[in-house]
């Protein structure tokens, strides 16, 4: 008895180790490489004015946008930089949620369970979340910019 919670306590730290440094790896990957497929990220804020940079499909850089705002749309500059944070987020949560599911995904085909199986078990389909919050910010952030 005792030895079968030392081994599912293994896997469960094993696992937790491997969604922590695959978590870790996404974070990098969004916050310091700045991979954000059609996202954008802030270059410049001054008073009334911010820079965007904005990526293409492939996450390289496409081009640089140059807003003034002034007057009573002020408030859209702090407005742009908390989407473009909350876009982040978004993409951090949508690259873990992928890799942990598919690593899940090869873990249980590897151990033997069907693919139909394995593709409930590897909640592939949680994915969903962050990609429709990405997909409400980055139309939000469309919608600021024109």
């Amino acid at each position: 008895m005792i030895n079968i919670f030392r081994t599912k306590f293994k896997k469960i730290l094993a696992f937790l180790l491997i969604a922590s440094i695959l978590a870790c790896i996404s974070y990098l990957i969004v916050y310091k490489v700045s991979f954000l497929p059609n996202g954008y990220d802030i270059e410049a804020v001054q008073k009334e004015n911010v820079s965007l940079k904005s990526f293409n499909l492939l996450g390289i850089e496409k081009d640089t946008i140059n807003l003034s705002f002034s007057g009573n749309d002020t408030w859209k500059i702090d407005e742009i930089e908390y989407q473009v944070n909350r876009q982040k987020e978004s993409f951090w949560l949508l690259f873990s949620f992928v890799t942990i599911s598919l690593f899940l995904l090869v873990y249980k085909i590897r151990n033997g369970l069907k693919l139909w199986k394995a593709i409930l078990e590897s909640n592939i389909l949680s994915v969903l979340l962050p990609l429709l919050l990405l997909i409400n910010t980055l139309n939000y952030i469309n919608e600021l910019i024109s």
